[in-house]
């Protein structure tokens, strides 16, 4: 026999050989220790559970002949009494611009959030009509507002104001 041709039957033998052994492994399903499909979708039982059956009624006559439902009592807080030195909190906001344009100040804000700072933007009636304030804060400490002031003045290159705000 001619040897190039020996070596094409004993490669296909080998082939067909391997072919034979990991074929059905492919096709098979895992089986653990005891016999069972690993795959098989175990459903569990329903739960046995008795539902109350309810009926509803079948004309408006029947709807009208229901009894009145419970009054429900509805229990009104005590009044709290009135300190006589109540003392107003204090928060601090700085403010790093005030808009003519509604999309100016979100512009500014979005950039500010971004930045990782909380921002409001409220609007303020003047006698030039109405701007759009921008401001960073609250914070109820003042020395942190300060270096908070201090940081966004820094990275956006701007001298904000310190506010004082009395809620």
């Amino acid at each position: 026999m001619d040897q190039d041709l020996k070596q094409r039957l004993v490669g296909t033998v080998v082939i067909t050989a391997l072919a034979a052994i990991f074929v059905p492994m492919l096709f098979d399903e895992p089986i653990d220790d005891d016999g069972e499909n690993i795959r098989s979708l175990k459903i569990p039982d329903a739960p046995v559970q008795a539902y109350a059956s309810t009926s509803l009624p079948d004309s408006i006559e029947d709807v009208i002949a229901l009894p009145d439902p419970v009054a429900i009592k509805i229990r009104v807080p005590a009044p709290v009494p009135a300190v006589q030195h109540a003392s107003k909190k204090q928060s601090w906001f700085i403010q790093v611009g005030i808009f003519g344009q509604e999309s100016n100040a979100q512009t500014l804000k979005n950039t500010i959030i971004k930045q990782g700072f909380p921002v409001v933007v409220t609007q303020v009636s003047t006698e030039e009509g109405l701007l759009y304030r921008v401001r960073v804060g609250p914070e109820l400490d003042k020395k942190r507002a300060e270096s908070i002031k201090a940081k966004v003045d820094k990275i956006n290159g701007i001298k904000g104001i310190l506010a004082l705000s009395e809620d």
